[in-house]
């Protein structure tokens, strides 16, 4: 049973047939996949994303040939041709155990799925490390997430909220690159729309939060919903890890409209309960000021209308970007 890595179209077609038999998806951010074929037929694949080893699926006829550990071997193995020491798999509840002979340990589970990664250099060592590396104080925080794509007068509202809750605020900056807007650009106009303000601390949100990781469809505004399990992860991952290390005891939420926003942050006010304050979003004019409105203006060059509704910094950012891009 020799393990073959997907190249061609009907390669990948067919895992992808294979997995909806085994009740999975093939993301379109799946970056490698690996298969066993025997008479023909695909019996097992496994793929990744970036650190990330999911979709792993054994035919029902070959469970127990120990194929799961033949192709979680050959993926350490690539990894490390890529230098990647640490990852992370995404599975199924039943299979916890059995990856746990890997060396991995759980990060967060619900019912139905589980996250673990290797044990060297996790996600309490990475908190600790943004921690001194952002030189944040041991004190009380009132935290918001932002994606910020990019900051707006609305972003700025709510920092401003946050502050009348606690005085010290940490706002974390989504750091997945799939915005308009790159992370590098929304952690630069973060930092410069809220840096008259006092007490106020801008991070990465890591890997670990709203990421491709733990809600993989959050950025696809179609119908692939992210499901309810991967949603729960995100919600219990911050509950366990960032609200225990940053003396996190409020978490703000700008109200929303968007679908899958809104139920993302339905299951975070299921999961954090008293910790989570709902804002209502700020409004100009009558207009409710999004994001999503400013990359239109941005798009149209309509420079006029976007002084109303971003800060100053983030105004003269658009322009030079306008020009150099």
């Amino acid at each position: 049973m020799e393990i073959k890595e997907v190249v061609l179209p009907e390669e990948k077609q067919a895992v992808k047939v294979f997995l909806e038999k085994n009740q999975l998806r093939y993301n379109d951010d799946i970056e490698y996949t690996i298969y066993i074929k025997e008479n023909n037929r695909i019996i097992a694949t496994a793929s990744t994303v970036k650190d990330i080893i999911k979709a792993i699926a054994i035919d029902e006829d070959y469970r127990g040939y120990n194929l799961t550990s033949k192709l979680i071997s050959y993926l350490i193995n690539y990894f490390q041709t890529k230098r990647i020491y640490h990852y992370k798999i995404f599975t199924k509840i039943e299979n916890e155990k059995y990856f746990e002979t890997f060396g991995l340990q759980v990060i967060a589970r619900t019912d139905l799925v589980v996250l673990m990664e290797s044990k060297h250099y996790g996600i309490k060592d990475k908190l600790k490390q943004i921690k001194v590396k952002y030189n944040i104080p041991n004190q009380d925080y009132c935290a918001l997430v932002l994606n910020a794509n990019p900051f707006t007068n609305g972003h700025r509202y709510l920092v401003e909220k946050a502050q009348e809750y606690n005085d010290g605020v940490l706002i974390f900056v989504v750091e997945e690159d799939k915005s308009m807007f790159s992370f590098a650009e929304r952690l630069l106009l973060v930092k410069e729309g809220v840096a008259d303000l006092k007490n106020i601390y801008v991070v990465p949100s890591t890997e670990y939060l709203v990421s491709n990781l733990t809600f993989p469809n959050y950025f696809i505004k179609d119908d692939s919903i992210s499901t309810r399990e991967e949603t729960l992860l995100d919600a219990i991952i911050f509950m366990d890890y960032f609200v225990k290390e940053f003396s996190i005891i409020k978490r703000l939420l700008g109200s929303e409209t968007d679908i899958i926003t809104l139920k993302y942050n339905t299951v975070l006010k299921e999961i954090l309960g008293d910790l989570i304050i709902e804002i209502p979003r700020k409004r100009k004019d009558d207009i409710v000021i999004s994001a999503s409105l400013v990359r239109k203006l941005y798009q149209e060059r309509n420079f006029k209308a976007l002084e109303k509704i971003v800060p100053e910094t983030t105004l003269e950012y658009l322009k030079q970007r306008w020009v150099f891009f």
